[in-house]
């Protein structure tokens, strides 16, 4: 589609101004969601309220650069363009519908595109819409209601099948485990017209990393079987998620029907429902600013083995039956009660009773206090309150920003890199056009990348005073010689430079490699904010190989011989802040698009040597080198879950091959190996490294670190299996560290703790801590 000259014009006119801090906007009493997405920075003076969102008065210009015939495909659909009516009564099923497949769009990607070809932004004005039967979502698809005035999808009351979900999100042409790149955000959904005794649901979300659900409110009959969200993927299970949040849910049988390996849960409310979340299946669970009204069970675990560990923190409970029922690895940390009755029920014994654990840490499970390997197995004691250093807001508790929507804002602020010469086509070099829009708009405008492949072969730079939004997980990807030295390595995306003090948002983007390119570091983040959480990534992923967009996807093929095909994904420098909700660092094991092999050695994943404050909420890091999550003399760093696996083909060829070690980079050097009598499983990618001697405060909420193969046979995979000697390996670090790893979760490893590298001692082991997907720690305390 074409764009209009003016809106070119009128935006390259408007002079940059300094921004401005805001505060809160007030509780809307329709859509209470919206008062946690008002934007905190914008230009001076202050824009008025709107009353349409912007995304949908923009020009729309996305393309699908790497399908066939792309020429007529259209990425943004409004369901209003489909037919769709909106007004309460019509029904609008067959229009959604209409919208969801247009383009020749079919369930998995399975008609000829791959898993990426067909994106689709299906666009939900304001207004009431009725369905009579599920909405089928796709892969590569995001629904987004107007986030001004979020509209209402409600089922009919003769909605059907009657366990059927208003919105099937989990899309059935793929396996839970690879349902991949969906969102959905900006909605109401309204079961209240469907027979109390029904089974309904609201959303089956039974999907894996990189999905994005925020901004929905679930809105269920009173004293109903209704469920607001279910998880079932068949006989695949639940599926492999990240992260969901800032979500409500009123009435009802049962808010979420949690069924999933892992996730991180963040800003969610209860009013009014049964039970919260009831647990049918959970690996980790980390519930962060959990708010439970009126309900008679606020989380609900149920039998033994139902769930591998627990963590809530920061929440509150009122007027609630029971809070936390079950059996399993519990760690409670700053939770509020009142009028209610026993926080923590577990085997049917009162463990903790109406007095809250504000401001107090509580645990259940398996606990090392010190670096000697000694265990103390605990049925619930209290612990010294978790030292929080400079993770907090103002109220105590840690730091939790939501997905900026910029809802302040009209379509006159929102400017296009296509309107300034990007072309986003896979092709063209587009790094000019980028860097002159950024540097235009800092300070003034949003910057939004349409849905495209945007050739770099030099470093972005964005400057402070940045918003970047993209479509459907528009894409960034380097190319060219200067990421091709491993010796010298290049940053295709720079997050300000050393020192620099400001605002950078980023939502809704991608970031991977057009080849194989040793040198590549994806992105750097040197920036930190005048206040916490100015600089920030939300829904925004890393993926290195998989996918049509890149060379690499043919040219990594051999087994047994690994491509280098990026040295780093993430780096977070000592001057940088940042938080980071939402992000899948993925160096690919198997092919998005097509059936080729994937052999990729992505060396390293996320680095972090920052000091002033990181928070990662819902974040994985998958099947790199060297490394998944390394600090090195960090400070302040919070974690809600994080989630790795090992590179499956490891340790064929073992680690560090292809890499060599490089010290500037304090990467592992694995030479301790040689002292070990199963070198082969100790040769492979650590989970996670802390190392440095001025360490200090790292908290880590929740942690699932997954071994399936060795050289991609499951011999050795079972749960209580041996595939790697360990995962978590701690070095140099003062006795006060201030190191606090909670409810952390392993399979297919012998060693969970290591001190001292490669060599090291064994403080953990996980036949000593059986559980969850084959070992679980309550708290590992040696450095704290």
């Amino acid at each position: 589609m074409g764009f209009k000259i003016a809106f070119l014009v009128a935006s390259a006119a408007v002079p940059c101004v300094v921004l401005a801090h805001r505060q809160p906007a007030p509780l809307n009493a329709i859509n209470p969601l919206q008062n946690r997405q008002f934007t905190n920075w914008f230009p001076d003076p202050h824009p008025s309220p709107q009353k349409s969102y912007w995304l949908s008065e923009i020009p729309h210009q996305g393309t699908s650069p790497f399908l066939t015939n792309n020429t007529n495909y259209t990425v943004f659909r409004n369901v209003k363009d489909y037919g769709a009516k909106g007004d309460g009564s019509s029904d609008d099923t067959a229009a959604f519908t209409a919208a969801i497949n247009a383009g020749g769009r079919c369930s998995g990607g399975t008609c000829g595109t791959g898993s990426t070809g067909q994106p689709a932004l299906i666009y939900v004005p304001q207004g009431t819409y009725v369905v009579s039967s599920p909405i089928q979502l796709y892969i590569d698809t995001q629904v987004i209601g107007d986030a001004v005035n979020f509209p209402t999808i409600k089922a009919s009351p003769a909605f059907a099948p009657s366990n059927g979900s208003v919105i099937a999100g989990f899309d059935p042409g793929q396996g839970s485990t690879t349902n991949f790149y969906i969102g959905l955000r900006n909605l109401n959904i309204d079961t209240t017209s469907v027979s109390i005794n029904s089974t309904v649901s609201g959303l089956n979300w039974a999907v894996s990393q990189a999905t994005n659900l925020i901004y929905v409110n679930f809105v269920l009959a009173p004293n109903s079987q209704h469920v607001g969200i279910q998880m079932d993927g068949g006989s695949g299970g639940g599926g492999s998620g990240t992260f969901l949040g800032d979500l409500t849910f009123t009435g009802g049988l049962i808010g979420i029907h949690l069924n999933n390996q892992q996730y991180a849960f963040k800003n969610i409310t209860f009013t009014g429902v049964a039970t919260g979340i009831a647990v049918q299946h959970l690996f980790v669970g980390t519930f962060q600013k959990m708010h439970f009204e009126d309900c008679g069970i606020a989380i609900d675990v149920g039998q033994a083995d139902t769930a591998g560990s627990v963590s809530l923190i920061d929440s509150t409970a009122d007027d609630c039956a029971v809070v936390l029922n079950g059996s399993s690895s519990f760690l409670l940390e700053n939770v509020h009660v009142t009028n209610s009755g026993p926080l923590l029920y577990v085997n049917g014994t009162s463990r903790v009773l109406g007095n809250d654990l504000e401001d107090q840490t509580y645990v259940i499970g398996h606990l090392y206090f010190n670096s000697n390997g000694t265990l103390v197995q605990s049925m619930g004691q209290s612990l010294p309150y978790t030292e929080r250093g400079a993770l907090t807001d103002g109220d105590g508790l840690y730091l939790a920003k939501s997905q900026p929507q910029y809802i302040e804002y009209g379509a006159d602020s929102v400017v296009s890199v296509k309107n300034v010469g990007a072309r986003g086509d896979g092709q063209t070099d587009d790094t000019a056009a980028i860097n002159a829009a950024l540097k235009a708009n800092a300070g003034c405008k949003i910057t939004y990348f349409p849905h495209g492949v945007y050739l770099v072969t030099d470093t972005i730079y964005v400057p402070p005073g940045s918003r970047i939004v993209g479509e459907v997980w528009s894409t960034i990807s380097a190319s060219g010689k200067a990421f091709a030295n491993e010796r010298d390595p290049h940053v295709m995306f720079q997050v300000g430079k050393p020192g620099e003090v400001g605002v950078a948002e980023i939502s809704d983007m991608l970031f991977t490699v057009a080849d194989v390119l040793p040198g590549a570091i994806l992105v750097e983040v040197n920036m930190a904010g005048s206040q916490k959480g100015d600089v920030s990534f939300h829904n925004s992923h890393y993926r290195v190989g998989g996918a049509a967009d890149s060379r690499t996807e043919t040219a990594c093929q051999t087994t047994g011989s690994p491509c280098k095909a990026a040295f780093l994904l993430a780096h977070l420098t000592p001057s940088s802040q940042t938080y980071i909700e939402n992000a899948w660092l993925w160096s690919a094991d198997h092919d998005l698009d097509g059936s080729y092999n994937q052999v990729i050695g992505t060396g390293r994943g996320m680095f972090i040597e920052s000091t002033r404050g990181t928070w990662l909420v819902g974040t994985a890091s998958e099947h790199h080198i060297l490394y998944a999550y390394q600090t090195y003399n960090a400070q302040n760093i919070f974690v809600n879950m994080q989630q790795v696996e090992t590179p499956y083909f490891q340790p064929i060829p073992s680690a560090p091959t292809p890499w060599k070690p490089n010290a500037t980079w304090h990467d592992p050097d694995f030479v301790g190996c040689g002292k070990n009598t199963t070198e082969p499983r100790c040769r492979m990618q650590w989970a996670l490294r802390i190392v440095g001697e001025q360490t200090s405060t790292i908290n880590i909420y929740g942690s699932g670190y997954w071994v399936f193969f060795n050289n991609y046979t499951t011999d050795c995979g079972n749960n209580n299996g041996n595939c790697q000697d360990s995962v978590v390996d701690l070095e140099k670090l003062p006795e006060d560290a201030n190191v606090y790893l909670y409810n952390l979760n392993v399979r297919g490893v012998e060693e969970i703790v290591t001190i001292g590298g490669s060599d090291g001692l064994a403080a953990a082991e996980r036949a000593d801590n059986p559980g969850s997907w084959g070992g679980v720690l309550a708290a590992y305390l040696g450095f704290a």
